[in-house]
């Protein structure tokens, strides 16, 4: 079976177009209003910014779940063993994240409509229903993480027998592993990144390796080509 360069070209622009949301994702609640505490809450979901960020954070891991694909298509023929499995675990964390996201715009977000349109039901029930959506919503994450995390080291490892472009990604996809493994380990009280870099590393280092990974996807979109990460034990030279 063959796949297209158009197949890779769509994988690419997919890509960068999650890198556009990456962007927006992290930007976005800037925008929000400052106010804190349950009222505020409650209110947020009447913000244009919070809006548009919903939208994006669903439509986001689709983006970047179709770039995973063509990653593990055009090297399945020299890292299957290591690029089937992180593709499984980014579709597990893409479908974990968009359903997460799914759950607020399905469930959480109408609570809160109503709860602001005075309802007199959702009013009496609104803390336990926020404390179920918090729980539910904290498991999602940490299982979304961990497939995160996976996923990242094993196309890190993938691609780690290249040069150029091909190792410079399988150095962004480590990075990412190592930021995602911060988090994981914050989520569970344990030590976070500093404070002087937990701002800027992500917007730093996330946009850009999605971008280079559309063009890496369209440059590489020609199976006729020789795949563009070597085969380990091709590179062996058996006496």
């Amino acid at each position: 079976m063959t796949f297209s360069r158009r197949f890779y070209q769509t994988a690419g622009v997919c890509s960068v177009v999650s890198a556009g949301t990456t962007l927006l994702l992290i930007f976005l609640p800037r925008l929000f209003a400052p106010d804190q505490g349950f009222e505020a809450r409650m209110a947020r979901v009447h913000e244009p910014a919070y809006v548009l960020r919903s939208w994006t954070y669903l439509v986001h891991p689709l983006f970047t779940v179709a770039a995973a694909l063509g990653v593990a298509a055009r090297l399945r023929s020299v890292t299957a063993g290591l690029v089937v499995p992180g593709f499984l675990c980014f579709l597990v964390w893409g479908a974990t994240e968009a359903g997460q996201q799914a759950l607020t715009l399905a469930a959480f977000d109408p609570w809160r409509t109503a709860y602001l349109a005075g309802d007199e039901a959702v009013r009496a029930s609104m803390a336990i229903r926020v404390s179920f959506y918090d729980g539910l919503w904290d498991a999602m994450y940490f299982l979304l993480l961990i497939a995160f995390l996976v996923g990242n080291v094993l196309y890190a490892l993938a691609m780690r027998q290249s040069t150029g472009l091909s190792r410079a990604l399988s150095g962004f996809y480590a990075a990412a592993a190592l930021l995602t493994a911060s988090i994981l380990i914050d989520v569970r009280g344990g030590p976070g990144l500093p404070p002087y870099l937990d701002p800027w590393i992500y917007p730093a280092t996330q946009p850009l390796a999605r971008t280079l990974i559309g063009v890496w996807l369209w440059h590489y979109g020609d199976e006729s080509m020789a795949p563009p990460v070597r085969n380990r034990q091709a590179a062996v030279t058996v006496p």
